[in-house]
């Protein structure tokens, strides 16, 4: 066979292969706590010890076109992230039902203090909270600390830092210590990416970010509900585009129906779709172990070079299936949600 012929063959593969598409969906998942709050523990303070780095000197300033300037009007950004924060956390918390109460300290409360390190307090610091507010359980807010950059008016940032501590009444210890880095962005449009939004200033940019910082804080010790995106395989085929189309409206049952007549087909591509999204209608029923199955034949079925790119993208969703698996595991011993 000449080099030519080969290359023909090798670009009508890849041509039939490329059939094949993908859409995303975004689907709202529990995800489990990744700390496990005891289920004896009914009662929860939330205090700030109001540590900084002593490097930590750039409170009265932001960035702006690359350049350090100081603010015009000053305010305390420590104080009002804190308090925004902790305020976002325990309205998170109380949601759910899960505690019973919840007390915050005001975050002016302990004086700021400069450290080189931040570590754990004496042990009676801990108890003496505990005891005199009568909490099983007591978060803390180690550090926070943010910075806001503008260039040009069109972009914005604030980036943040915090360290979070539980401490266990009952068993009087540090249970779990917490170390979160984050950056919130704007760049001048909405989440189509289509319609410009005014960009915040340093004082609302701190207030958005330190609220999704309380409520990241919130999803480290309670399961949560949280929005991820599947791939739904899609190809010329009238039939499994309908299936698409009645998926992407949440209509599993009649998408499923389509699909499955074409699970044992003789056409590997429509098979291979098929297999794939009744995996992704399995787990949206909640049968993950069935969608695991269904994502193993479909992997069987992609098995060769013709196909390897839909193989990819089937084992790629096997991995998340069992991920999810585990998830589902660690969830049945924690708390329900409402």
């Amino acid at each position: 066979m000449s080099p030519k012929s080969v290359l023909f063959l090798i670009v009508l593969l890849l041509s039939f292969s490329s059939c094949v598409s993908y859409k995303k969906l975004s689907i709202e998942v529990v995800k489990p706590a990744s700390y496990f709050v005891p289920p004896e523990i009914h009662k929860l303070t939330i205090v700030s010890r109001n540590l900084k780095y002593e490097s930590d000197t750039l409170q009265n300033y932001h960035a702006r076109n690359h350049h350090l300037v100081r603010d015009k009007i000053p305010f305390n950004p420590d104080s009002l992230a804190q308090k925004t924060c902790i305020d976002s956390l325990a309205r998170n918390l109380m949601k759910q039902n899960r505690f019973d109460s919840i007390l915050t300290y005001p975050v002016n409360y302990f004086p700021v203090t400069r450290v080189k390190n931040i570590g754990p307090h004496k042990a009676d610091w801990y108890r003496n909270i505990t005891e005199e507010t009568k909490a099983d359980g007591l978060i803390i807010l180690d550090m926070f600390s943010c910075f806001y950059s503008n260039l040009d008016n069109t972009t914005a940032n604030v980036v943040t830092s915090n360290i979070w501590t539980f401490y266990d009444a009952k068993k009087q210890k540090i249970t779990d210590r917490f170390v979160q880095i984050d950056t919130l962005y704007w760049d001048g449009r909405d989440e189509n990416g289509l319609k410009k939004i005014r960009i915040p200033a340093k004082k609302e940019a701190i207030t958005l970010a330190a609220g999704i910082i309380g409520e990241n804080y919130s999803k480290h010790i309670q399961p949560s509900w949280t929005m991820v995106y599947r791939d739904i395989m899609v190809c010329k085929n009238p039939d499994l585009k309908l299936a698409e189309k009645l998926a992407q409206k949440s209509n599993w049952e009649d998408a499923s129906a389509i699909w499955q007549k074409y699970a044992d087909g003789k056409n590997k591509r429509n098979q291979i779709v098929a297999l794939y999204n009744l995996a992704l209608a399995s787990e949206m029923n909640g049968d993950v172990d069935q969608a695991i199955e269904l994502t193993d034949r479909a992997a069987k079925v992609s098995t060769g070079f013709f196909w390897s790119l839909e193989n990819e993208i089937i084992r790629k969703y096997s991995a998340v299936l069992y991920q999810r698996k585990t998830e589902l595991k660690k969830l049945n011993t924690q708390y329900e949600l409402p």
